[in-house]
């Protein structure tokens, strides 16, 4: 540091209250970008999808042990079923399987140049965890990860916990 210079004031972090990365509830066509609930909604809902340090995470108001039993049965149906559990980490591995949803071609170019092309595709289907993190005393996170334990993509990641969300409430 040098002798004319004095050193910044340092401050502990601290979270500021509220919800962050807009309230990223995906709702209604999933080649849309997502819709995004108002601060009423978000503020109701049970269960939000936020952004954290491991990238977007399904945040639940409730304690973790009840969240803990609720994704049990929410995971083993429909497009998910549990291939793994993991009691000692708080974690499910499951697979998740959808039908892959047709990208329209938007613009006249798209339409008449590209006519030949073939159509493009979203499949987020694969393998994913999910693991009960207490929150609060209030608050348990839901975090999704990849087979392998890695952060999923934003979209990816999104599009899975809407799913989830819907089962949760």
């Amino acid at each position: 540091m040098p002798d004319d210079l004095s050193e910044p004031e340092v401050r502990p972090i601290f979270e500021i209250p509220g919800y962050s990365l807009p309230e990223l509830a995906a709702q209604g066509d999933e080649s849309l970008p997502p819709q995004v609930l108002t601060s009423a909604e978000a503020e109701r809902a049970r269960s939000r999808i936020l952004f954290g340090s491991n990238g977007l995470y399904l945040q639940v108001d409730d304690e973790p042990a009840s969240v803990w039993r609720r994704l049990g049965f929410a995971l083993n149906r429909g497009e998910m079923a549990v291939q793994d559990v993991l009691p000692d980490e708080r974690r499910y591995r499951v697979a998740f399987e959808h039908d892959p949803i047709v990208v329209a071609k938007r613009g006249f170019f798209q339409k008449v140049v590209l006519f030949w092309s073939a159509p493009e595709f979203i499949d987020f289907s694969g393998t994913y965890q999910f693991e009960v993190q207490p929150e609060s005393s209030r608050t348990t996170r839901v975090a999704i990860f990849d087979e392998a334990g890695n952060i999923v993509p934003m979209e990816r990641a999104e599009f899975v916990l809407s799913r989830l969300q819907q089962r949760l409430g």
